[in-house]
């Protein structure tokens, strides 16, 4: 089994006014995103999705996008295989 390089990406949060429901997405990975009632739902749903976004790109031979860089904000930590097609 190989050893996880985590990428950090930055989440975006709205609130839906109709639903009320929690929206969160990952600018860097594409706008991928979800939604849920709550922020930890939402997060849990968003993080799942962006591994299989992930999942896809290393499927497809496509570069993963680099962590963006920290600042202030909610940022979410994925781990991903040793060997990937990793962007530059």
């Amino acid at each position: 089994m190989s050893k996880a390089q985590p990428r950090t990406y930055r989440v975006e949060f709205e609130t839906d006014r109709e639903s009320g429901m929690i929206v969160v997405s990952i600018p860097t990975l594409n706008f991928t995103g979800d939604f849920g009632p709550t922020v930890e739902e939402a997060l849990r749903r968003l993080r799942k999705l962006a591994a299989g976004y992930i999942e896809t790109l290393l499927e497809e031979r496509e570069p993963v996008p680099a962590s963006d860089a920290l600042g202030s904000g909610i940022f979410i930590t994925l781990a991903l295989p040793r060997k990937t097609a990793l962007s530059r």
